[in-house]
């Protein structure tokens, strides 16, 4: 029999910092997301919105603390949320438009599923990504594209 969630501890202040790497164990689904034990201690929510991948009852995974609210509810992020991995997403996108001939009908209007498919991220990441590839003067970005800049 699965504990209720009043069973778990409330983490200390400062216990667990936003972006921190936690193990988790998904326990239920919910109306809004996923319920997740954090480290055999905690319960926590994976929001539907922010799962980029199917999610089983019974399975393990890497997770990161997204936030900790005043009345120590936890909001967890599945996503890697660090430069590393954003760095790896541009990386992933340029190689792509490269092998399309420099443009693809892509763009932060495009599906989460063919966003997933494609690069195995999320698309609130890939919007990020594809923002700072923009800033970076890498890509343009039209209404149902992205290019790379001439000369990249």
């Amino acid at each position: 029999m699965s504990k209720h969630d009043d069973e778990y501890e409330l983490p200390a202040e400062g216990e667990l910092q936003p972006r921190q790497p936690v193990e988790l164990e998904i326990v239920a689904e919910t109306e809004i997301g996923y319920k997740a034990v954090i480290d055999d201690r905690y319960i926590g929510l994976i929001y539907h919105n922010e799962i980029s991948v199917p999610l089983r009852i019974g399975s393990y995974m890497k997770g990161w603390i997204k936030l900790v609210r005043p009345d120590g509810k936890i909001d967890l992020s599945i996503t890697a949320m660090d430069a590393e991995s954003r760095d790896e997403l541009e990386d992933q996108i340029l190689a792509y438009l490269r092998s399309k001939g420099g443009s693809a009908r892509l763009s932060d209007k495009s599906s989460p599923d063919e966003i997933f498919r494609l690069f195995k991220a999320s698309k609130r990441n890939f919007k990020r990504a594809i923002g700072g590839l923009y800033k970076a003067r890498l890509i343009v970005i039209g209404d149902d594209s992205i290019a790379l800049v001439a000369g990249n």
